[in-house]
């Protein structure tokens, strides 16, 4: 048994606001956005530097479809992203599978929108606490630079991916086990390549006849020292440089630090060896370098907090229709392969396949799994809302992030600014106001 310490101090109450937002990824920005949008005094606080989470920090490089081929499906803000991000953007922005992510571009247009909303933002304070009274929560609290410090607020939105807000306030989720967990992937920055040569060598990835074989290649002479099949590829995110998807550390629990360090440390390890890979094999990448990996490692899985309804497998393939929802989409079942092995890189095409949706079909997104159980006054956005793991792989990303925390914002000035609870407004009121601002649902 571990020794303890007992820590008794008075942390001061710095900030009381209506709707309290911690985590500034995707969905933490939606929803900070339109809830003070609609009057609330907002604060927005992340542990890191900059917004976007995954989509900045970590580096992602490609936004996942929002279309359903007739509908605009993360309509209101996400449609207002996008057409910022495409007036600043150039060509080599687009292509049929989604939108290719200049990650300092998007750090500019959600600091514009939370700014220019009224937002109070605050980086550099991670989430130390959180101080629950009766299934309520009364403050939280922030290691920052200053010291600690505790937020009062009437709302509480939990948009940090892990679900460490509702975890921490008594809120049951599910992980996937371990030797399960979907891997990390550390993403990467690149320059110095011929895009022109590498397209017309070919697409080089998993999904291609040439990857394979290159990579079982590098497999068996050593250079590649993990027998990992699953490879997503490189996507040119400007002029001058490419995003990679590439690499994964399997096993890794996002909500443990330890587990984490060891995911970043395997991640730069592997990008070293990809990096020699790409220059000897793949046309155009011969003088090509790394010139920057992700400052948040690529966690695909960890909680799925445990909401008043689990979105699950049979929804998603049945399409469904809830009279609480609040948005739709349409994305695939992309679990990755927990396992380094050419058979399950199959397994997950072959997933990949039969979930994805027909031309202007997808599934509905009821506001109860935004409402985690035993907790009054919070609500989930993003990676953490309560659902199976089939439908977790297909809202995690980024579209779908929008759409949960669009709604969570929405929610959120409705009860603070009713004195009332998330499960206490009008769910219907709700719906009606997220259509006054674009959101797209049946």
């Amino acid at each position: 048994m571990s020794e303890s310490i007992l820590i008794t101090r008075n942390v001061p109450i710095r900030y009381t606001v209506d709707v309290c937002v911690t985590g500034a990824g995707p969905g933490g920005i939606a929803a900070a956005v339109v809830a003070a949008r609609q009057g609330a005094k907002v604060l927005l606080l992340d542990a890191h530097t900059m917004p976007g989470g995954m989509s900045t920090a970590g580096r992602v490089p490609v936004l996942m479809p929002c279309s359903d081929g007739v509908n605009f499906l993360p309509d209101g803000f996400g449609r207002e992203v996008i057409e910022r991000f495409t007036a600043v953007s150039n060509a080599y922005g687009f292509d049929n599978s989604g939108i290719f992510l200049n990650a300092e571009q998007l750090k500019r247009i959600y600091e514009d929108l939370l700014t220019g909303a009224g937002v109070e933002l605050l980086y550099y304070s991670r989430l130390a606490a959180v101080n629950v009274e009766n299934g309520t929560i009364r403050q939280t609290v922030y290691a920052s630079q200053s010291g600690l410090f505790a937020v009062a607020a009437k709302v509480f939105i939990d948009g940090t991916g892990d679900g460490t807000v509702a975890a921490w306030a008594g809120a049951p989720f599910e992980m996937t086990p371990l030797d399960e967990i979907m891997p990390a992937t550390l993403c990467s920055l690149w320059a110095g390549f011929d895009w022109q040569a590498y397209r017309a060598g070919g697409a080089f990835s998993h999904n291609d006849d040439k990857m394979p074989e290159l990579l079982a290649a590098a497999f068996k002479d050593g250079s590649l020292s993990t027998e990992d099949h699953h490879h997503t590829g490189i996507f040119r995110n400007s002029n001058l440089a490419a995003g990679g998807n590439i690499t994964h550390a399997f096993g890794v629990d996002g909500t443990d630090e330890r587990s984490l360090t060891r995911g970043l440390v395997e991640g730069r390890r592997l990008l070293r060896e990809y990096e020699n890979f790409y220059r000897k094999n793949i046309p155009g990448f011969s003088d090509a370098e790394i010139v920057d990996s992700g400052s948040l490692l690529g966690v695909r899985e960890s909680r799925r907090i445990t909401g008043d309804y689990t979105l699950n497998n049979e929804d998603f393939k049945s399409r469904r229709d809830f009279a609480d929802e609040i948005g739709r989409y349409n994305f695939p079942a992309d679990i990755h392969p927990p396992r380094p092995t050419r058979a399950q890189v199959e397994e997950h095409k072959k997933l990949f396949r039969s979930t994805a949706c027909g031309h202007g079909e997808s599934y509905g997104i009821p506001y109860r799994i935004m409402l985690p159980c035993n907790v009054s006054n919070l609500l989930t956005c993003g990676r953490c809302v309560s659902t199976d793991r089939y439908v977790h792989a297909s809202l995690r990303v980024i579209p779908g992030c929008w759409i949960t925390g669009q709604a969570a914002g929405m929610a959120a000035a409705m009860a603070a600014d009713s004195e009332r609870t998330p499960r206490e407004i009008n769910v219907q009121q709700l719906r009606a106001n997220l259509r006054k601002i674009g959101a797209f649902f049946h």
